[in-house]
């Protein structure tokens, strides 16, 4: 080959492929899949890590001492950024699909199921006065003191509150993570199974600062004895 021709054959333009518009979809539909692959494993291993007892307890404990009737075991547990959250519940505590309880298990159900959290000082809580002040013992100013992870008609574990049938609600000054809080407190019926009669139920909701951060937790007894358990595991509750 002639030196010419080989300049020729060096100096011949490249051919240019254009990108079809349905060449450019896929490309960006495979890196969407991709990226919510991969987002989907991430929310699985959080969910997973999150439903494991042992892990649940751990942050439970690093928390709060308590003790609750019958024993206990971890439910849910999570470090979401500054904040950790934790459930526990008392062993006999109603578990998993509630509609497939029996009759005589609604009648029989009993337990503490205990909702901890720790979140940092600068994340507000309220609209209305700090959960540490002097406050009016008036339903009226509970209603402005629990907003964070709880409200009157929210349950964390059921994540709903039309179970939970309130026939009264007060606030009480109790001892709560060294300091006297409102403490509010409400009674009631839970309903476990639509298709059997309620239970009785008591729930408290309390707030308050404590070294550098807050702490809440929303304690809920049910049972023929909700009263008493509840009163008892609050009383065992130690901040750490």
């Amino acid at each position: 080959m002639s030196d010419s021709s080989k300049v020729a054959s060096i100096s011949a333009p490249i051919p240019q492929y254009s990108v079809t518009i349905w060449e450019t979809i896929a490309i960006g539909a495979s890196a969407i899949l991709l990226m919510l692959i991969g987002l989907a494993g991430l929310v699985y291993k959080f969910f997973s890590n999150a439903a494991d007892p042992q892990r649940a307890m751990l942050i439970a404990q690093s928390l709060v001492d308590y003790q609750l009737p019958g024993g206990s075991q971890g439910v849910f547990g999570a470090n979401l950024g500054g904040a950790k959250v934790a459930i526990v519940a008392s062993s006999a505590f109603p578990k998993g699909d509630l509609a497939l309880l029996s009759a005589d298990q609604v009648a029989k159900a009993t337990g503490v199921e205990l909702f901890v959290a720790r979140v940092p000082l600068d994340v507000d809580t309220a609209t209305g006065d700090q959960p540490n002040s002097k406050v009016a013992l008036s339903p009226k100013k509970g209603a402005e003191t629990y907003e964070l992870f709880s409200s009157p008609d929210f349950s964390f574990s059921y994540r709903s509150g039309e179970e939970f049938q309130v026939q009264a609600d007060r606030l009480d000054e109790l001892s709560f993570c060294g300091s006297q809080v409102p403490v509010r407190i409400q009674t009631g019926n839970f309903v476990l199974n639509a298709q059997f009669p309620p239970i009785p139920a008591v729930k408290y909701d309390a707030i308050a600062n404590f070294n550098d951060s807050k702490r809440q937790v929303t304690l809920f007894a049910i049972g023929k004895n909700a009263p008493q358990m509840a009163a008892t595991a609050f009383q065992s509750l130690t901040c750490k």
